[in-house]
């Protein structure tokens, strides 16, 4: 018995596909359990410093609401400051530019900017609550090895150069 060639095309086509949609949901699944995922955290995110922690299911549930809690409010002071940003650029080009103007819109972003700061640390203090004594444990560990002294200020080295962990990438303590 002999197959036309664009059966046999559509056969490959077909054992191709099959073969790979398994593979393609254990690595989401995977993915999601490594992240601390699951049902819990569908369409949500764990924070970072979370990912290593094994929560119970309820844990997650509560940090769940806690991070979809937190969304409108950072949307909102995102967009503030978004827009306070916007019009100071635009200032900035108009014949009506003064300085009181612009103070005015730099402040605007300055205090959106802080207040993101603010429901950020409020969010990640009611996350914190939820953790178990040993849990706050891992969570301060990785939080200390995650944050680089002085980020952001220039006073170390730069991406590329040799710092004092000899150029090799960094581990966790005890990993």
């Amino acid at each position: 018995m002999s197959f036309p060639k664009l059966s046999w095309q559509r056969f490959l086509i077909a054992a191709g596909i099959s073969l790979c949609v398994p593979l393609l949901a254990l690595a989401v699944s995977q993915r999601a359990a490594a992240c601390g995922g699951g049902p819990a955290m569908e369409g949500g995110k764990m924070p970072p410093y979370l990912r290593s922690v094994s929560l119970s299911e309820a844990q997650r549930d509560k940090v769940f609401e806690v991070m979809h809690g937190q969304a409108p409010v950072m949307r909102d002071k995102a967009k503030a400051a978004r827009n306070a940003e916007a019009a100071l650029r635009q200032l900035v080009i108009s014949p009506d530019y003064s300085e009181s103007k612009a103070q005015v819109l730099a402040d605007s972003a300055a205090r959106a900017m802080a207040e993101m700061s603010l429901a950020r640390a409020k969010s990640e203090r009611l996350v914190y609550e939820v953790l178990t004594p040993e849990q706050r444990k891992q969570v301060a560990e990785r939080k200390a090895f995650d944050e680089p002294p002085m980020a952001g200020r220039g006073d170390g080295p730069r991406r590329g150069e040799r710092g004092d962990h000899g150029g090799e990438p960094r581990q966790p303590p005890g990993r």
